[in-house]
């Protein structure tokens, strides 16, 4: 029996180096998208949770301050078998755009 118990697992979207740039997370954001998740799953559905996050972006500061579900349709063609609703997509942010931050 071989022990990794010596190795470091490695993950490359992971960096060991230091940055000035801060990420910002609103606590609503999690909490929508913790609502969706319980949503979904209890409801049994078996399409795919797909959503979209929305913020600023100032200098080296990054606030994620709305998400918002991205409605997807069947899409037999296509590797996932869904595609996004691209007009109710763009519909949800649209509507963000006329919200003053």
């Amino acid at each position: 029996m071989s022990s990794n118990a010596g190795l470091k697992s490695v993950n490359p979207l992971i960096s060991n180096q230091s940055s000035e740039l801060q990420a910002v997370l609103h606590p609503l954001v999690l909490l929508s998208i913790s609502d969706y998740i319980t949503r979904h799953t209890l409801r049994e559905h078996e399409w795919p949770i797909v959503g979209g996050l929305m913020g600023q972006h100032n200098g080296r500061e990054v606030t994620i301050e709305h998400a918002f579900d991205c409605h997807v349709a069947p899409s037999p063609d296509t590797p996932y078998k869904y595609g996004l609703d691209l007009p109710r997509v763009l519909g949800r942010i649209e509507q963000s755009e006329n919200y003053s931050w």
